[in-house]
């Protein structure tokens, strides 16, 4: 069995690992995805676009919970035995414990963040897919999962079509069914900026969760 101070270690390498890459990869969508989305036209930067959600949400929301899971065991083991109450004590204190659960709490905010900011911005993207005849992906689209306004965007996210979308490991589509117009164009660039923006608050939260992690293990 592993001795106390080898989990904690491995608790804290994971902990702030993930936090710290998944802050990267977020960044990532926002400073170079987008940028390159926005340079195309709409048929083509909306299928790009709806495979990257579908891949975004098997792996950020899961790399914050981890996260927040792991400062929170950390914030727990590290206070002295005792009852609830001390431990409550101890995190209204400037301590490990407090760092430990100000880590937690700002990785996890990237869910709230999502659910109520960023859903409805996700969503008409989605939905203007679906209206262009855009697939989740290359496999979904070759095997008749394209049609224009066949299905709704929660019927898109709720994996509702032909191909499932977590065993589905191919590429995104090339280009929606239809030609989208210059409206469509500006509207879709104007909805991708506005998820950067969002996007890139949840990269700052989760790196912060990250830093304050490991100034915390740093100043054990």
């Amino acid at each position: 069995m592993a001795s106390p101070t080898t989990t904690t270690t491995a608790a804290q390498l994971l902990s702030i690992s993930i936090a710290l890459f998944a802050s990267g990869g977020i960044a990532s969508l926002s400073l170079f995805a987008v940028p390159f989305l926005q340079s195309q036209p709409a048929s083509r930067s909306l299928p790009q676009t709806r495979w990257l959600f579908s891949r975004g949400s098997h792996t950020f929301p899961q790399a914050a919970f981890l996260s927040s899971a792991g400062f929170s065991y950390l914030a727990w083991t590290t206070a002295p035995s005792g009852s609830f109450g001390e431990f409550v004590g101890l995190v209204t204190q400037v301590g490990r414990v407090s760092g430990y659960v100000v880590a937690a709490v700002l990785t996890l905010s990237i869910a709230p963040v999502t659910m109520f900011a960023m859903i409805p911005t996700n969503f008409a993207l989605i939905q203007k897919n679906e209206d262009l005849g855009g697939a989740r992906s290359e496999k979904s689209a070759r095997d008749g999962d394209a049609k224009p306004g066949l299905r709704s965007a929660e019927e898109s996210v709720n994996a509702k079509g032909v191909v499932e979308e977590l065993t589905d490991l191919s590429g995104p589509q090339g280009r929606t069914t239809e030609d989208s117009s210059e409206e469509d164009d500006r509207e879709v660039r104007e909805l991708l900026g506005k998820f950067a923006m969002l996007n890139g608050v949840r990269a700052v939260l989760m790196g912060l969760g990250g830093v304050v992690g490991l100034w915390t293990a740093l100043a054990a």
